[in-house]
């Protein structure tokens, strides 16, 4: 797979120079690894965990955990500030996904949502310097193609995967493929840690706030940050109660949900070569913009669902809209920063996701328990978050400065 990649790359680029096709090989292996360890966990986390016996509240939690761990995100990006990047990233990605390989351990709900937190909460130490590195590692010309082809393998992995986790899973249980599924996560982080770029460190060291001065002084970026808090919050809300959906309401099978899954995964693929040269050539605010508007569809189709046709339309948005607002948001700073400030535009950005973590999820199960709102509402209003998101958004400019 890699090598037809690199092929399509190199028709595309002929003049690629070749540190810059070692680092695209690595971080497309990387993602393969990746897509293996997401297929066989994080996918099925969510229903593992009600069919142990999860609470509601336990479900909103594993939702509000990947956001609440970005709080933490201006410790981390005040921390990185003049220090290596890959080196604290490796060793986040290492020690949070081998976190599964206790499984074999686990027979109840509490310890499995207990690894699942800690192991959101670790690697979401990654997230500035992520940003920071993929700048380094691509230049400005290629990067949303390069995003893009490394995303498509990373896809068509969880695609091929997904469905046949599903199945292993009704055959031989979490307590042994989540600890294989493990293993490849590692080995994902080990093999991005080998990329080369040349790292520029700030002159001065900024404060624990300069990220929020970011929010207070810039305009432009503080509307799209608003719009953006409320697209995930719409997102958020309706996360948990997706799996109540799908396994109270709809009795759905591991393997149903593992073919959902790869329905999910076929578009996210395709997406993500859409998207990424609507990067390049119309940069990642507008993709971000068109994003939120498509996203409608998830909630709606929902809220409407009574078998695998709607659901299957729901996770095909899911895919398309995940693929543009990957690319977008981390393009879209890119956009908005100067070099020296991505590192704290993307603080920001996690911050407030945080923020927004650690209360759409439990709003949406708690919603769910008034007698005129109900399951099925919760995803009404969150349609009308992702929305007035879009409404917000729409109208966003860049400063001058910005890259096209």
């Amino acid at each position: 797979m890699t090598f037809y990649v690199i092929k399509a790359l190199r028709r595309e680029w002929s003049n690629v120079p070749a540190v810059l096709r070692r680092n695209f090989i690595l971080d497309f292996n990387s993602a393969i690894f990746y897509g293996i360890f997401l297929a066989g966990v994080i996918t099925f986390v969510p229903v593992i965990a009600r069919r142990l016996g999860a609470t509601p509240f336990q479900l909103a939690l594993i939702t509000a955990v990947p956001a609440m761990g970005n709080l933490i995100a201006l410790a981390a990006s005040h921390y990185l500030q003049q220090r290596r990047k890959l080196p604290f990233m490796m060793a986040a990605w290492t020690l949070g996904r081998g976190l599964f390989l206790l499984m074999p351990l686990v027979a109840t709900p509490e310890p499995f949502v207990l690894i699942v937190v800690a192991h959101w909460l670790i690697v979401s130490l990654c997230v500035t310097g992520y940003v920071e590195v993929m700048r380094g590692i691509y230049s400005d010309a290629l990067r949303g193609r390069a995003m893009a082809y490394v995303r498509v393998g990373f896809t068509a992995c969880a695609t091929i995967m997904t469905p046949l986790f599903g199945q292993w899973l009704d055959v031989w249980g979490y307590a042994i493929l989540f600890p294989l599924a493990g293993l490849f996560g590692v080995l994902s982080g080990l093999t991005f840690g080998q990329v080369q770029y040349e790292e520029t460190f700030a002159a001065t060291r900024q404060d624990w706030l300069t990220p929020l001065r970011i929010f207070a002084r810039d305009a432009r970026y503080r509307t799209y940050s608003i719009a953006f808090s409320l697209y995930g919050a719409g997102m958020l809300m309706i996360s948990p109660i997706i799996p109540l959906l799908l396994v109270d309401e709809l009795d759905l099978s591991n393997a149903q949900v593992g073919w959902l899954g790869m329905v999910n995964s076929i578009a996210w693929m395709l997406f993500y070569v859409i998207w990424g040269r609507s990067v390049d050539r119309r940069g990642g605010l507008w993709t971000v913009k068109i994003n939120f508007l498509l996203t409608l569809v998830v909630p709606l189709a929902f809220f409407l669902a009574q078998d695998l046709w709607l659901l299957a339309l729901a996770q095909i948005f899911i895919g398309i809209t995940v693929a543009g607002t990957d690319l977008g948001w981390m393009n879209a700073i890119m956009q908005f920063a100067r070099k020296e400030e991505i590192g704290h535009y993307t603080a920001l950005h996690a911050f407030l996701l945080g923020v927004r973590g650690m209360i759409a999820p439990f709003v949406g199960t708690a919603l769910m328990t008034v007698p005129w709102i109900g399951l099925r509402g919760v995803f009404i209003l969150a349609a009308l978050l992702i929305g007035a998101g879009w409404w917000l958004a729409r109208d966003v400019t860049l400063p001058e400065t910005a890259r096209a």
